[in-house]
This record gives C-alpha cells, structure tokens and sequence, in this order.
C-alpha cells in the first residue's frame, strides 16, 4: 500500500510539473531581434545563383512578406526603397553574369546602426524561395 502512494504521488508530481511548464510564457525575441547593432557592408551584400528579374522580384516579395513598407520601386534600374520604423533602406539589384545577380541592402543615411535582423529576413526569404517557379 505504502508502495501504491509513492508510486501515485510520484505520478502527481511529474504531471503537475509538466502542466505547469507548459503555462510558463515563452520569451518573445521580438526586442532583442530589433536592437541596432553596427553592421559592415560586406554582411548587408549577398549573390544569389537567380538572374536580375527574378531576384528582383524576389526581393520585393521578401519586403511585401515581412510588412516593411515599400516607398519607391523601379525595376529598370533595379532598386526598391524601403522603410521599417525609423530607418530607410535601398535596397539594389546588379546583374552579375548570366545567372547570378547580387543583392545590396544598405540604409539611406550611410548609418550601419540599425537590427541586423531587417536585412537577415529578407535574405531568408529569397535563400528560401530562390529555385520555386513563379
């Protein structure tokens, strides 16, 4: 019998701690994800193995699918102007031979203080969608 209660006890508490594990709230990495840290150019540049149009559209969709907000677009010349909270962007395509293009992302002041993070999700988003048809 004495056996039963510990075994039932032990049981009590390894489903009280679970439950109450799962009401602990996660941390969101929102602030941490949006503190300015200073950048080089070199991580605000990427080439990727698609040609000029797609990257480039490739590129806007990234900006349109993170909710930043897209203030001037002009695909003959290759770049896209783009804004999240305070800090404005430009963001410029270049053809690099046949089928590689090169993407530079850089803030309109020429300050490299801004969340990493703004430049990072966009270069996910096309690592991730650069080879599906569209």
């Amino acid at each position: 019998m004495e056996r039963v209660a510990r075994v039932l006890l032990v049981l009590f508490f390894i489903v009280f701690s679970c439950t109450s594990a799962q009401a602990v709230e996660q941390p969101t990495y929102k602030n941490t994800v949006m503190v300015p840290q200073t950048l080089q150019l070199g991580q605000c540049v990427k080439t990727f193995n698609v040609h000029f149009e797609k990257l480039f559209f490739l590129t806007e969709t990234a900006i349109n699918s993170n909710n930043y907000d897209i203030e001037e677009i002009q695909s003959k010349g290759g770049y896209i102007v783009f804004s999240v909270a305070q800090y404005k962007f430009l963001a410029t395509i270049y053809a690099f031979g046949p089928s590689n293009a090169i993407l530079k992302i850089t803030p309109c002041n020429n300050i490299y203080t801004f969340p990493p993070m703004i430049i990072t999700n966009i270069f996910r988003y096309i690592e991730q969608n650069q080879y599906k048809k569209f």
